[in-house]
């Protein structure tokens, strides 16, 4: 087994809109870069590539196009992974019109030419780092530490500590190259809506922190997981605050442990056929919509604290979803959810097109988000009886979070 590794910059020209909030938001200008991070694994002669872009998500369409583009290279489009690390103040991996979402999706997707350009370029960009990473080939040793999460994220309702690890996989080349793989479940939402400013969030900065070539952080089952309650400021002080948090955590887990000669890889992949969720009339929605605005409105007249203020605010967000998919997805029964799963260093991993709740995450499994695809919210049957935002702004069924996480553990069964 061999690996090999690349960054190339994909930090989008001024003017172009970042995602993952309500509003028009062109940003301004660029406090940090943002990148695309490859890593391709080797193994009996096949290729494995996983890539990592500092995108709000990667919607289906873009990794189709990305693992066409990687075709030449002798990577077949199973043994890719590309995900996105679902920072708000970058912009979004959605080509509208395109894939099994293009209509759901792509209604808040930019449709201009300039940014159909700098899709392009993230795929051509993709295509340079994974040649690069191809090139640079060797034979390697790796260690993995797994323990708790720092108080980066809580449970973006309650405030809750919620349940979650991080896993961290340091490998290091021949040559003396080293690689850190992080996966841990956050929202890198520690700027604000009001930021115009191109950034990672709290992630750009902990590469940084770690005297490695390159740091990769897979984002989890954070569908349920932010900073609401856990940031001091929406700053970019805070946002340094919190990066040193997870470096130090990264490094105090990895303290001590032995490098180690890779175990085998395993893995496969699998569509997963699940239910939408019926949509209401656009009457309905708009009412529904009206409603939250008004207790929304209601709570601030009243001086109601900033953590009720914040979940009642998220709940207009999430009508206001619910009102956009009133008008997209009549008519749609059903979706298939691209899934991969793959054994690596003694861990099982999952890869998810979406925003799993951490409250589903399998135990004992990895997750890795918003993974080859973009299928929103995967809440659980609480979250829609609740009427939270997620599962308002959600497109499947009540339950089939809970179908898939099965799917999942039956796909993990195989692996054995």
């Amino acid at each position: 087994m061999r690996i090999g590794f690349s960054k190339r910059e994909i930090t989008p020209p001024v003017g172009t809109l970042l995602a993952g909030y309500a509003g028009h938001r062109p940003c301004s200008g660029v406090h940090d870069p943002l990148w695309c991070k490859a890593v391709l694994l080797e193994q009996a002669g096949k290729l494995y590539g996983l890539l990592a872009l500092d995108l709000m998500c990667v919607d289906e369409a873009l990794q189709q196009r990305i693992a066409v583009a990687l075709a030449p290279l002798g990577m077949e489009a199973e043994r890719l992974v590309v995900a996105a690390i679902h920072s708000h103040a970058a912009p979004c991996g959605i080509i509208a019109g395109e894939g099994p979402l293009g209509t759901i999706n792509g209604d808040g997707a930019p449709k201009d030419a300039a940014f159909g350009a700098y899709l392009q370029r993230v795929i051509g960009v993709a295509v340079e780092a994974c040649r690069e990473a191809k090139e640079n080939l060797e034979s390697f040793q790796m260690r993995l530490a797994q323990g708790q999460v720092p108080p980066i994220g809580s449970e973006r309702h309650t405030g809750d500590a919620g349940v979650s690890n991080m896993t961290v996989i340091h490998v290091r080349t021949a040559g003396g190259r080293e690689v850190i793989l992080y996966d841990f479940p956050c929202h890198p939402t520690v700027l604000s809506s009001e930021n115009l400013q191109v950034s990672a969030d709290f992630v750009g900065g902990i590469e940084g922190k770690l005297n490695v070539d390159m740091a990769v952080f897979l984002n989890g089952a954070a569908g349920d997981i932010s900073t609401r309650f856990t940031r001091r400021a929406s700053s970019f002080a805070e946002c340094e605050r919190m990066s040193a948090m997870a470096a130090r955590q990264i490094q105090a887990l990895l303290e001590g442990k032995p490098f180690e000669a890779p175990a085998p890889l395993w893995g496969c992949s699998e569509r997963i056929n699940l239910q939408a969720r019926p949509v209401e009339t656009t009457e309905a929605a708009k009412q529904a919509l009206q409603q939250a605005q008004l207790r929304w409105q209601q709570a601030k007249d009243e001086g109601a604290d900033g953590k009720e203020l914040r979940v009642l605010k998220s709940y207009v967000e999430g009508a206001g979803v619910n009102l956009e998919f009133a008008r997209t997805m009549e008519g749609v029964r059903e979706f298939q959810l691209p899934v991969t799963v793959f054994r690596f260093g003694g861990v099982d991993f999952a890869c998810v097109p979406g925003e799993l709740f951490s409250s589903l995450q399998p135990e004992g499994v990895a997750v890795i988000g918003y993974a080859n695809g973009y299928y929103r919210y995967i809440a659980p049957r609480q979250a829609y009886e609740q009427g939270w935002y997620e599962a308002m702004a959600a497109i499947l069924a009540p339950g089939e979070g809970e179908k898939l996480v099965a799917e999942i553990r039956r796909l993990l069964c195989r692996l054995v």
